[in-house]
């Protein structure tokens, strides 16, 4: 491929894309934001706008690809400036991993009581498990110092958001036994069913690769912003 892209990913697929990329990655540049930020859409939304205008002063760089699924329409709004922007036609991170939207919505018509783990969930401690609980208390203690009452409420809240879960779903695309095996101890942690999920990686490495179909990924052309049609499918405004 003779585009010279930069790309900005979510650190969640740090291990995947440091498996895809090879000795010899197809990027020019890779910008890695902090995992959870679709936790807060605007706060997504403007440091990927800001990773943009900062790489659009590179004047080698001719497209930015983005591997970032909808998050939490943490993308839409977002502006192409002097490059096209690409981005696969995704819901989230998991959707990615597992090739697309349609196989993570079969594994949820199956089960709604999936949540899905994957290497990078896992190393960051956020997910549901026997770690859950201190890293939502070190999370709020930061916001309410003063406040540990609240802390603990907030703590029980947080517990709580997963009550309709039984499933813990591992998503692998690098047999990570280490992290699959911490997922099956959050599963015995939490009384859950554990089920290990084939990644299917073909919808990543082709963004990497450059085979942009429209049918999965969305291309932005220069001016035009990221929004969601009718169909509640993405598309991009004129420029």
């Amino acid at each position: 491929m003779s585009t010279k892209y930069a790309l900005i990913a979510c650190d969640v697929f740090e291990e995947e894309l440091t498996a895809l990329g090879g000795d010899n990655p197809p990027w020019q540049r890779i910008d890695y934001l902090e995992m959870g930020l679709h936790d807060r859409p605007d706060d997504l939304r403007r440091q990927i706008q800001a990773r943009i205008a900062r790489i659009e002063e590179d004047a080698d760089i001719h497209t930015i690809v983005l591997a970032y699924g909808l998050c939490g329409n943490g993308l839409l709004g977002i502006r192409a400036g002097r490059c096209p922007l690409i981005l696969p036609r995704a819901d989230d991170c998991i959707s990615i991993l597992l090739g697309g939207p349609e196989p993570h919505n079969q594994v949820l018509k199956a089960n709604p009581g999936t949540y899905f783990y994957s290497p990078g969930w896992v190393r960051a401690k956020r997910v549901p498990g026997p770690d859950r609980a201190d890293y939502v208390r070190e999370l709020y203690a930061q916001r309410y110092p003063d406040d540990p009452e609240m802390v603990e409420e907030l703590i029980e809240m947080d517990a709580g958001a997963f009550a309709h879960h039984n499933c813990a779903a591992y998503v692998d695309l690098t047999e990570n036994q280490q992290a699959e095996n911490y997922c099956q101890n959050c599963a015995r942690h939490l009384g859950w069913e554990f089920k290990r999920l084939k990644g299917d990686p073909g919808l990543l490495r082709d963004l990497l690769q450059g085979n942009w179909d429209e049918s999965r990924y969305l291309s932005v052309p220069p001016g035009a912003e990221i929004m969601m049609g009718a169909d509640s499918q993405l598309r991009s405004t004129s420029p």
